[in-house]
């Protein structure tokens, strides 16, 4: 079972970026084509670099699988201690028990991306003999707005043979609110990692 960490600021962390709504998408995946098992049971590990932060994400992982009937443990019950989270310790918290998959999921990085916006003019509306001297939509300049993108990786880790069997890369435009984050984010992965029939 392959677990790094980055050494970045936590992506998480941030509540308030922007006034947009939150998007994500994967934007990249891989799957082994040669695995062909279904897990029974999964643990899920937050490689944050916050304690909050982790339980957030682990939770939002929890509530969406037993959403889907899929048993899972958050990794904070069996190692509350975020510096516990290397790969000896995570084996020897599992070993012996009925956990068969790892989910891992870690921030890569946020960017800022400008994006312009073209100027734009609906004119002055006459929807009446006696509109003209009534409603006039002004013109709106050009303007550029800064998109916050948020980028992270999700991995799932069949427990034998310490295999990687899938991973996603996601992006989360704009996001205003962590827990709204993480509910898309859950949805969107478990939508594709569901696809592949491993779960």
């Amino acid at each position: 079972m392959k677990l790094k960490f980055i050494n970045t600021w936590l992506v998480l962390s941030i509540v308030f970026l922007s006034g947009c709504s939150s998007t994500t998408k994967v934007v990249e995946q891989w799957t082994d084509p040669n695995f062909e098992g279904k897990l029974q049971n999964l643990l899920v590990l937050s490689l944050s670099q916050s304690t909050r932060s982790r339980r957030i994400i682990e939770n939002g992982f929890l509530l969406e699988l037993k959403k889907r009937n899929i048993q899972a443990q958050a990794s904070y019950d069996l190692l509350p201690d975020r510096e516990d989270l290397n790969k000896e310790t995570v084996k020897k918290a599992i070993s012996g028990s009925s956990i068969d998959g790892v989910l891992v999921m870690r921030p890569v990085k946020v960017t800022k991306e400008d994006r312009h916006v073209q100027a734009q003019s609906e004119g002055t509306r006459y929807d009446t003999f006696y509109a003209y001297v009534g409603e006039y939509r002004p013109t709106y300049d050009s303007y550029t707005i800064t998109d916050t993108i948020v980028h992270l990786e999700t991995n799932l880790y069949v427990v034998k043979g310490e295999q990687l069997v899938w991973t996603g890369k996601t992006e989360s435009f704009n996001p205003t609110d962590v827990n709204e984050l993480i509910s898309e984010l859950v949805v969107k992965v478990l939508d594709q990692v569901s696809k592949t029939g491993f779960l």
